[in-house]
């Protein structure tokens, strides 16, 4: 195979090693469901960048999981210059790190010592550039076990931005992984009605005992959220789950002009659509909430910093559930995506911890 750019020219699993301040082992997807761990050298930092030391990082269930099942379109920007290889697989990427500053240039605005959170892939000791839109000093008395999930809620927040949720309005939240339960919760602060629709129990019974009016099964969503909204149907849906199906569903519960947010990324997956006749009778608006941009019309007051420092300002709450149910060594970060992977209903939030 021919080397690509940013990928180690020797890709070794190196189980137990630990970081000697030159070279550190990152997390890469070497071929479909094949993640190693991956020994590669660390450069020192130059004057606008700084050298971190992860202590966490959050596994998302979403998108990674889609390219490490191979789902990613091999042709697409990896959207993140911390990121190195394809989509079409190697690949090192994910973006959710949380560590300490150990090394920062003089034109870094960071010193060691400082707590951070980073978009950058799942890595012992890495050198990256300091720029507001790739790392933030965390507020003072975060946990970095709370802080490693601003990401995820940044993507909601980012959500709640595209399609506002106004007092009385009925949403339906498809999904109840990390992501559709941030949007739920976020939504909950203004929604009348909140529905959640899930296939597994535990996350029914999760998002209930936060707050959710009613949590459904897909197969029960339609008919129940037609008595919850007195036949008018949701007036937002959101599909955070990553199903095709859930999708489809959306479209065919939301109400006359409802609004149906995609924030899934679906990947290589095809995702037919029936549109006749709820779309297309309803006038139905279907938008992408992408994360990577800020959303028309509201670039004059909203930026990047300003989203993210709102993400941390809601972490510091108490009302705010992030959800974890495993936590994983990073030397057996590999035998985290497997779980995932194989039985998605044990997980909610998967945490990888770095030795020190």
């Amino acid at each position: 195979m021919t080397q690509q750019p940013g990928i180690p020219d020797q890709a070794v699993h190196v189980p137990g090693a630990g970081v000697d301040g030159t070279r550190a082992r990152a997390l890469w997807f070497m071929a479909s469901r094949d993640a190693q761990l991956v020994a590669e050298d660390v450069p020192p930092p130059t004057a606008d960048q700084v050298m971190v030391r992860a202590l966490v990082s959050l596994v998302s269930s979403g998108t990674e999981m889609t390219i490490y099942r191979g789902e990613g379109a091999a042709e697409q920007d990896l959207g993140l210059e911390t990121c190195a290889g394809s989509f079409g697989l190697p690949v090192k990427y994910a973006y959710q790190v949380v560590g300490e500053v150990v090394q920062a240039g003089d034109r870094a605005g960071l010193m060691p010592g400082d707590l951070v959170f980073a978009r950058h892939p799942h890595q012992e000791l890495f050198t990256m550039r300091a720029d507001s839109a790739l790392i933030s000093r965390l507020p003072a008395g975060l946990a970095p076990e709370r802080a490693v999930f601003a990401n995820l809620l940044d993507v909601a927040l980012n959500c709640l931005l595209d399609v506002p949720v106004r007092h009385g309005d009925c949403v339906a939240v498809y999904g109840q992984g990390t992501v559709g339960s941030l949007c739920a919760q976020l939504a909950r602060r203004t929604a009348a009605k909140l529905a959640v629709i899930d296939p597994i129990a535990a996350r029914r019974e999760s998002a209930l005992d936060w707050g959710a009016d009613v949590a459904l099964r897909p197969e029960d969503a339609p008919a129940e959220l037609h008595r919850l909204t007195a036949g008018r149907g949701p007036d937002i849906s959101i599909e955070a789950s990553g199903s095709p199906a859930a999708l489809q569903l959306a479209i065919r519960t939301t109400g006359q002009e409802g609004t149906i947010a995609a924030v899934s990324f679906y990947g290589t997956k095809q995702v037919p659509l029936v549109l006749a006749p709820e779309f297309h009778v309803g006038r139905q608006r279907i938008i992408s909430s992408q994360v990577g941009s800020i959303g028309s019309g509201l670039q004059p007051r909203w930026s990047l910093e300003r989203r993210m420092e709102t993400a941390f300002g809601l972490l510091t709450t108490d009302w705010l559930r992030t959800l974890v149910s495993h936590e994983y060594p990073f030397d057996r970060a590999p035998e985290a995506y497997a779980l995932l992977d194989s039985r998605p209903e044990a997980t909610t939030g998967v945490l990888l911890r770095y030795s020190r």
